[in-house]
């Protein structure tokens, strides 16, 4: 897997969030898929535990992904808007 451009002015969660992001809409992770752990994609990206927080925060907030309180984060049911 290719890693972050830490040299980029894009920072690093915005980056590690584009990654997760196209896996989910190239149907890598489908819905209901758990994703990998925050200290999985540490080791992964290399990066540190807050910048692997903040990425899957801001999809939780977008509704890409939801988080279940002891067993993980999964990948959300597309949602369709009118």
């Amino acid at each position: 897997m290719k890693p972050l451009d830490q040299a980029s002015v894009i920072p690093l969660y915005h980056q590690l969030k584009q990654r997760l992001s196209a896996k989910i809409q190239s149907g890598e992770w489908k819905p209901e898929d758990k994703i990998d752990s925050e200290n999985q994609l540490m080791e992964m990206f290399r990066v540190s535990r807050n910048t692997a927080k903040k990425a899957i925060e801001e999809l939780v907030q977008e509704g890409k992904l939801y988080r279940i309180q002891g067993k993980g984060t999964f990948v959300a049911k597309p949602r369709f808007e009118q």
